[in-house]
């Protein structure tokens, strides 16, 4: 994924911040099945990693154009 706009920019802070809050409830949660809680909060992280990724590759090659 590379963003090419601050309209994406947005939308994936956005996106980033729907993940980080469905993380944060999965955390205080008690699931019935603890291994699938575990597998889903690791996809989670992975997928809030790379958006910060993205983001932050962004706005470093917009720093270096201005």
């Amino acid at each position: 994924m590379n963003l090419a706009n601050d309209v994406e920019l947005a939308n994936t802070q956005a996106k980033l911040a729907e993940l980080e809050a469905r993380y944060e409830e999965l955390q205080n949660e008690m699931a019935e099945d603890e291994h699938v809680r575990q597998v889903t909060m690791r996809s989670l992280k992975r997928y809030i990693n790379q958006f910060k990724e993205e983001i932050a590759r962004y706005q470093a090659h917009q720093a270096v154009q201005r």
